[in-house]
């Protein structure tokens, strides 16, 4: 079998480019027109330097060569490689994409942000009525730093700050009046991070022994200080290192319910180092949608499972 080297990579490269027109994006990322996978426009990613392709909309994430198992409705690897080493796929020899951490920056809000409890203008009422529909106090979330944008890329955007050892690190915009992406979160320029490098409320993780994991930061709020969000469905390893370095003993899955194989997948990782229970909420609603009370029920009814259940559990979900 041939090896996974840069000439191969570069194999890899031609083929989706001829595939699925694969073009450069940034920082080592390629995007085809639409994914492969749900249809969605500019949401699918490959990286070959880091072996990854990611759909930021749907959660797929085969390897590379995974993919072409897919596009090419094959069974083994060893038809991929056989594919790819055709002569119509010469040509390139790929550069690797050097990955790195970037330094945290100092992060500020932008201009024109406010606290939800500030100001009486149409917007300013809307942000607080939008939050108490989704079933918060304005002033307690105002005393976490959580405002309104009024200007620019995040005029009608509920801001939400992350905060690690007291300092803030990033912040999740979420639309809630006018036109524009449901989210519209800070460039790595502007944080030197990304949100697959974070958790939203970080330092519960060295406050608690028990902690709620979520996929967004309403949801962990509805939670309350012990429940932490990854910011979306898929974890990145980067975030999975970090609770299984953190003094934290037990962690609770409440991934949305189209998220179950992506639970499963999370708890299987970390079953060996901590304690896990993964809870599946009713079809068509998360955290924020059922309330506290609900969802602490539904854990009280759960126990901790060990890595054979979980096992169980993932092949009932096929």
């Amino acid at each position: 079998m041939a090896k996974i080297n840069s000439t191969f990579k570069g194999k890899l490269l031609r083929y989706f480019e001829q595939k699925i027109n694969l073009r450069p994006y940034r920082n080592g990322w390629y995007k085809p027109d639409r994914c492969p996978y749900c249809g969605r426009e500019g949401k699918f990613g490959i990286n070959l330097s880091a072996n990854r392709c990611n759909c930021f909309r749907c959660g797929e994430h085969p390897s590379p060569l995974g993919l072409v198992l897919y596009l090419e409705h094959l069974d083994t690897y060893a038809e991929a490689f056989k594919l790819l080493e055709q002569s119509k796929f010469e040509g390139y020899h790929f550069k690797e994409e050097k990955v790195e951490i970037k330094q945290k920056a100092n992060l500020y809000l932008p201009e024109g942000v406010f606290l939800l409890n500030q100001g009486d203008s149409l917007l300013a009422r809307g942000a607080r009525r939008y939050i108490k529909k989704r079933g918060f106090d304005p002033d307690e979330l105002s005393r976490k730093g959580w405002g309104y944008g009024t200007k620019d890329k995040y005029f009608g955007y509920i801001i939400i700050p992350f905060y690690e050892k007291g300092m803030m690190t990033y912040f999740n915009a979420r639309l809630f009046m006018g036109n524009g992406p449901r989210y519209n979160n800070p460039d790595t320029s502007e944080s030197g991070v990304g949100k697959s490098l974070l958790w939203f409320n970080q330092d519960a993780l060295a406050m608690y022994n028990s902690i709620f994991i979520c996929e967004g930061a309403f949801n962990a709020q509805t939670m309350g200080d012990r429940a932490i969000a990854s910011g979306g469905k898929m974890v990145s390893k980067y975030q999975i290192n970090q609770l299984i370095k953190s003094p934290c003993k037990r962690f609770i899955l409440l991934l949305d319910p189209d998220a179950k194989d992506k639970a499963i997948d999370l708890a299987l990782k970390l079953v060996n180092f901590k304690k896990v229970k993964v809870v599946f909420l009713p079809e068509g609603k998360d955290v924020n949608d059922l309330g506290r009370n609900q969802v602490l029920r539904m854990i009280y009814s759960v126990r901790y499972q060990d890595y054979h259940e979980l096992i169980q559990i993932k092949h009932g979900l096929k």
